[in-house]
């Protein structure tokens, strides 16, 4: 207990008035007995407050977080009791709004949240307006509680605290861009997707735009109600609908409910991509809305019952949606310009063709096979007839006559699941579609990329933009060029733009201006902290630490360089020089035991080899590379390395170690003479240094305070230590008393990290196999 009030002591309360409304809001609970009852709506509104007002205290001060709370949670209940209530609620909106009245902390939470926003860039200030407006209006519309009308009212205060908080500042207004446009388009259709599965969880939906949750959900009704209700020739109406909820039961037909919430969700992720796919099926889908809107718009107009405003909102209020999404599309039109490579909606048009055909078959099939399972017993007709029936969500179905309902289990769950499987396929295949990107690779982009190499020189990895698999972005005066691959619309370059230094930094916001307009996400990756520095506003982490060895006057004298002059030392006792030359130039009996050690290296770990930034025997074909390789006068080879040139304004200045290869009878100790022979060979023709590249996933401990990325890194740095041995590596390097040089992953964007980690481990594992993965987690395993 002792240890528990210890820890409790430590907890940081920077945040007290947070703090004291969180308790404040327990303690009425207790002290008024609705805590019990009310235990779930209690969790809700301390979730709310510790996240929405401990947001705002850290951004404004306490004592203005606390003004703004008060102020925003009395306008926001008087607004909504003026307006609301004294108007008359039951004439506009749903006349159940009067007899739950409610007042709760909520209101001046979200309040306050929008009014802080002031204190964040222009990017996430918009962004975070939008996610809260868009949820509170939506709880509105879609739920109608009074507390969700107060939520809106304290909003519009809080959105106009925080203006004119702008205002005081000075701050100049930037208009969003490209990329930020598509975002906030993106959120809205999301809004319009996940507000009638809102309404559909709610208890009590009872906002002007709840009628959507009827187009998901549905009771379980009784076959022998249904029978004797359709039985009735005046019950025509109540028939449809109790059909319409037969559709609707079971897990497969709740699934197929949702299919319109994912549909949208799918096509919101197309439009923040920037896709025009997306564009026009958004536009085609709400069209449908609005159409299906007007058809029941016109069914009731045409019934002769008296109707009231509250009865014309309910109706008129499901159009106002669609048609907001369309305005909302029509004038962002421009914002989507991003096409799909050719052919592929093609393809995906013949995928969901396959998928429905063969859906049909089995459906028809496999409802013949159980005909006995149906009411009434069906024929190739009947069954012919439902078939459309079985791939629309069932909430759309109300006013279409049911030709055969299952009855036996196999039946129910051929019926129900058959449209599920369909859909799975489309969706997915749409959800692959925007994830494709057009890259316009041509073969003479390699060769100017290492004009401009050779021209202004780079970092000490930069030849790796000539390996094979890059893609090439030039710059509009053609004066730099980024490599970069494209993997899950991720933007991965390799290293840092090839240019004059001076021009790096505008470089690389140029080439992210370039992905945006793209819909990919940009990331560079092995960059230096100079680069990352003229990336201020980017998320970065660590992910390899260079190991860089000074040339001049370098001697191996003294203790620290014992373990180099025994290596040198038992070369020379075993007979073993170095071959300096290029891969291309060595002798075939050299070559092939070079293939062989690469061949016997891979098959001792039985995992793939890692590429992306560990080049293998297809990169030592390039003629500018040279390799170091050490064997005895019976010409036999006992290891080999492979060294990148780097050049300064056309002049090679160094060199970057690369490939290392030993063989399994080797000398102890081979790759430390291969290294330290290069040292003195690169030393005595003045070169400047001696780069032994990155070790991925290893670091020395600086002492820095890690954010959460950079410590999950470390953490699979670690597990993976027993299989690739990337910090023994690091250790092993250590040997040659180097210089440290972190090198840096920089991203736009925290919410991006999952994607960028996703396209890293295929980058360095492209043909990875499920057999190898699950070798890979087994070693993992066993190893530790």
């Amino acid at each position: 207990m002792k240890a528990w009030f210890g820890k409790l002591a430590r907890i940081p309360l920077g945040v007290p008035f947070t703090t004291a409304m969180v308790v404040l809001l327990w303690l009425i609970g207790l002290a008024t007995g609705s805590l019990w009852s009310g235990l779930a709506q209690y969790f809700g509104n301390t979730v709310l407050v510790a996240v929405l007002c401990g947001f705002a205290e850290r951004h404004l001060s306490t004592v203005r977080t606390m003004s703004v709370f008060l102020l925003t949670q009395l306008l926001g209940t008087t607004a909504t009791a003026v307006i609301v209530i004294g108007s008359g609620a039951g004439e506009w909106w749903s006349a159940d709004l009067l007899s739950a009245v409610q007042v709760g902390p909520s209101v001046g939470a979200v309040g306050v949240a929008v009014a802080a926003t002031s204190a964040l860039s222009a990017v996430w200030r918009r962004r975070l307006r939008l996610i809260l407006l868009l949820a509170v209006i939506m709880l509105a519309l879609y739920v109608g509680s009074l507390i969700q009308l107060s939520q809106v009212f304290a909003a519009l205060v809080g959105l106009t605290l925080g203006m004119l908080m702008e205002r005081k500042r000075a701050e100049e207004p930037s208009p969003p861009s490209r990329g930020e446009a598509r975002l906030l388009v993106a959120l809205a259709v999301a809004a319009s997707a996940v507000g009638p599965l809102v309404a559909a969880v709610a208890q009590s939906a009872s906002g002007p735009l709840s009628v959507f949750q009827y187009l998901l959900v549905g009771s379980q009704p009784d076959l022998v109600l249904v029978d004797s209700t359709c039985a009735d020739p005046g019950a025509l109406v109540e028939c449809r609908r109790l059909r319409a909820e037969v559709r609707m039961s079971g897990l497969g037909s709740a699934l197929m409910s949702v299919v319109p919430v994912v549909l949208l969700l799918v096509l919101a992720e197309g439009l923040r991509r920037g896709r025009k796919f997306a564009w026009w099926a958004t536009m085609a889908l709400n069209l449908a809305l609005v159409g299906l809107g007007s058809v029941l718009l016109t069914s009731y107009a045409d019934e002769p019952s008296p109707r009231s405003t509250s009865d014309w909102v309910q109706t008129l209020a499901p159009l106002l949606q669609p048609v907001a999404i369309l305005v909302l599309l029509v004038v962002t039109r421009a914002k989507f310009d991003v096409s799909a490579p050719r052919g592929t909606y093609r393809r995906f048009a013949g995928l969901a063709a396959k998928a429905l055909l063969i859906c049909a078959v089995v459906y028809v099939w496999g409802a013949y096979l159980l005909r006995d399972q149906f009411e009434p017993a069906v024929t190739i007709g009947g069954i012919l007839t439902d078939l459309p029936t079985r791939f629309a969500p069932p909430g759309y179905l109300g006013a279409i006559e049911t030709a055969v309902l299952p009855s036996g289990r196999l039946a129910t769950m051929l019926h129900q699941w058959i449209g599920v499987i369909f859909w799975l396929v489309v969706l997915t295949g749409g959800l692959i579609t925007f994830r494709k990107a057009i890259v316009e690779r041509r073969a003479a982009d390699r060769a100017r990329a290492r004009e401009l190499l050779e021209a202004h020189g780079g970092t000490s990895m930069a030849h790796m933009i000539t390996w094979p698999g890059n893609d090439y972005w030039f710059a509009p005066d053609g004066q730099a060029v980024i490599a970069y691959r494209v993997i899950s619309s991720v933007a991965l370059t390799t290293g840092e733009p090839v240019c004059a230094p001076a021009a790096r930094g505008a470089a690389a916001r140029e080439f992210s201006r370039f992905c945006v307009r793209n819909g990919w996400t940009p990331c560079f990756y092995s960059i230096t902290d100079e680069l990352r520095q003229d990336l201020p506003s980017w998320n970065s982490v660590q992910v390899a630490e260079e190991t860089v060895v000074p040339l001049k006057g370098l001697e191996f004298k003294g203790k620290k360089w014992q373990d180099i002059r025994t290596a040198m030392n038992k070369a020379k006792k075993f007979g073993v020089t170095t071959e300096w030359m290029s891969y291309a130039d060595a002798p075939p009996w050299m070559s092939g035991q070079i293939k062989a050690l690469s061949r016997e290296w891979l098959a001792d770990k039985g995992l793939p080899e890692m590429r992306f930034t560990l080049g293998g025997l297809d990169e030592l074909a390039d003629p500018d590379v040279r390799c170091l390789v050490a064997v005895d006068d019976r010409q036999h080879v006992h290891g080999v390395t492979s060294w990148l040139p780097v050049r300064d304004e056309g002049r090679i200045v160094a060199w970057t170690l690369d490939f290392m290869r030993r063989g399994p009878d080797a000398f102890p100790g081979v790759m430390e003479f291969l290294i330290a022979s290069m040292v003195v060979r690169c030393r005595d023709e003045g070169s400047e240094y001696l780069s032994l590249s990155g070790a991925p996933l290893a670091r020395l401990d600086r002492d820095e305070r890690t954010v959460l990325p950079q410590r999950l890194l470390d953490v699979v740095g670690k597990t993976l230590e027993p299989v690739y041995g990337f910090r023994s590596l690091l250790a092993f390097k250590a040997k040659f008393q180097p210089t440290y040089l972190p090198l840096y992953m920089a991203y736009p964007r925290v919410a991006a990290l999952p994607s960028v980690g996703n396209a890293i481990a295929r980058a360095y594992l492209p043909k990875i196999t499920f057999r190898q993965a699950f070798q890979l987690i087994g070693k993992v395993v066993t190893r530790r």
